[in-house]
């Protein structure tokens, strides 16, 4: 049976869509955005966290490593030594996760098939009532299709709402395998500059705009939820173009995601370097105050 790797699902969701929903991560994502909240989501794969918070300094996991990636260099006479992750030489063996007792080292992604998700969320369908549902998330969960048509073709023939988050940065192919089975699709807008999409996010914006205008001849419900960044798209222009697509196409709303900085200690713990670690949580009267100039350009 087809598998998907997913990196987490998270119950009694109230922010990835209507309602309460069970959210699905899947685990993939084809852009680089320097702003990701999930970075455990990039890679395809299975692969090594490290909390440092959490670590005791037991140094167990060194000596259970056969591969050297963990080391405790000493410091200074009157400090505890540091903890160092040699990310490169991981080979997720799990001997330093299985002996770890204070769960400083996990595993981020597992390969699940259809039936293991469904289980969850049939135990959650009581209470998705009229609205709620499961969403499909990552990542990008569309960079697997076959999981996904799946996943979602068994949800509806449950009579359980679905909903996709996508940055649309996908095949048209994979879109068309998946659009009959999906009610909502909160649609991700970066960018409306080519150069910049690709500089920030390693992604084609032509793309991205010819496949949410392909979801809108399917007459699909589609919320367009745009990440404001400031010094990256917080511009005018941006916002106009943001309006310009909510006046032209049938869209069930706009939704802007001021930055918010919770995600950047996630990319140390998988041996990533945070671009935006010094760049603050966007407060409330600067998003108030997008709003209503997205507004003022909508009306």
């Amino acid at each position: 049976m087809k598998k998907g790797m997913i990196f987490s699902i998270e119950r009694f969701s109230i922010h990835d869509g209507p309602g309460v929903r069970t959210s699905v991560f899947l685990k993939g994502c084809p852009l680089s955005c320097i702003w990701c909240h999930n970075p455990e989501s990039h890679r395809m794969k299975p692969e090594l966290k490290y909390v440092a918070e959490a670590c005791i300094n037991c140094r167990e996991c060194g000596q259970v490593c056969e591969n050297e990636v963990h080391l405790f260099p000493e410091l200074h006479s009157v400090q505890r030594a540091e903890h160092q992750v040699q990310w490169e030489r991981c080979k997720l063996c799990r001997s330093c996760i299985d002996i770890c007792p204070s769960g400083a080292l996990s595993q981020v992604g597992k390969a699940m098939d259809v039936e293991e998700v469904m289980r969850l969320v049939r135990k959650d369908k009581p209470y998705y009532k009229e609205e709620g549902g499961i969403t499909l998330s990552g990542g990008e969960p569309l960079i697997q299709p076959e999981f996904c048509r799946l996943l979602l073709k068994q949800c509806k023939e449950e009579g359980i709402s679905t909903c996709v988050e996508t940055a649309g940065d996908v095949s048209k192919k994979a879109l068309e395998s998946i659009v009959e089975f999906v009610d909502l699709f909160l649609f991700d807008y970066k960018l409306s500059d080519p150069e910049n999409m690709k500089r920030y996010t390693g992604g084609n914006l032509t793309r991205v705009l010819e496949n949410l205008k392909f979801l809108c001849t399917m007459g699909k419900n589609i919320i367009l939820r745009c990440p404001i960044i400031p010094g990256i798209n917080d511009v005018e222009d941006h916002f106009r173009k943001i309006a310009s697509l909510a006046v032209k196409l049938p869209l069930r709303g706009v939704e802007l995601m001021p930055y918010h900085s919770f995600g950047n200690g996630k990319w140390r713990q998988v041996g990533k370097t945070c671009l935006l670690e010094d760049l603050d949580t966007v407060g409330k009267e600067q998003a108030s105050e997008w709003n209503e100039r997205l507004k003022s350009y909508i009306h």
